[in-house]
């Protein structure tokens, strides 16, 4: 799934008189990005005015920043655990597994086991660059007789964070309930990064686990049962 990009601030080839743009300019593959971003990183942490700074920097500047820092990819997997002695039967026969890439496929193998089952879905946000940011995470329980989930709890989100400048400001909603016959789980939190005082871009992601149902496909950022 792609995520947007915010605007990009508009900048010029060369800096403002009076604003000087040591950075190197110059885009040469992962690691120069990296290396180039973590300077003009460090350049605006410290800067009186890191707006005015960065809008001095080269487009170039800008980009091997904001391709370093900013998501515009994300992977998800699920993590199954056992809750009572069919769902652990289920698993060591083999017809439901611990983790899987994707809800659709977790979704499918719950809806075929009788049981409850315990939970993660992790979303992982990358940069152009594949750079790790932060993971996000939503945790469930849920019960279902074979056929359809007869019920479904949430139990907490969390994230870890990969990359310095983005923070956690924390939960801001989260739900569960049973609907057509998958149960549904989501959390939805507020990511900020920023540097030197100025919150360049704020993300309020959300993530849903899905157990049993029959494996109907659904969106896995829908901040909602629904």
């Amino acid at each position: 799934m792609r995520i947007p990009l915010p605007r990009r601030i508009e900048a010029t080839d060369r800096p403002p008189r009076g604003i000087e743009s040591p950075i190197p300019s110059g885009r040469e593959g992962t690691d120069a990005h990296g290396r180039t971003a973590s300077e003009i990183f460090e350049l605006l942490d410290t800067a009186s005015d890191p707006e005015a700074t960065f809008g001095a920097l080269t487009e170039a500047q800008q980009e091997a920043f904001t391709d370093y820092y900013f998501p515009v990819d994300e992977e998800v997997a699920v993590s199954l655990t056992p809750a009572d002695d069919a769902a652990a039967a289920a698993i060591d026969a083999g017809s439901v597994q611990s983790r899987y890439g994707s809800l659709e496929s977790a979704s499918a193998a719950v809806a075929r086991a009788s049981g409850c089952f315990g939970g993660y879905v992790r979303r992982t946000a990358y940069s152009s660059v594949n750079i790790a940011l932060w993971d996000m995470y939503t945790e469930g329980k849920w019960c279902g007789n074979g056929k359809t989930a007869t019920s479904a709890s949430f139990s907490r989100s969390w994230t870890t964070i990969g990359t310095i400048g983005w923070r956690d400001a924390g939960q801001i909603g989260k739900g569960a309930g049973v609907v057509s016959g998958q149960a549904r789980i989501w959390a939805q939190r507020k990511m900020i990064f920023g540097t030197g005082g100025w919150d360049i871009q704020t993300m309020q992601p959300c993530l849903r686990l899905n157990g049993g149902g029959g494996g109907s496909k659904s969106q896995s950022v829908v901040c909602s049962i629904y």
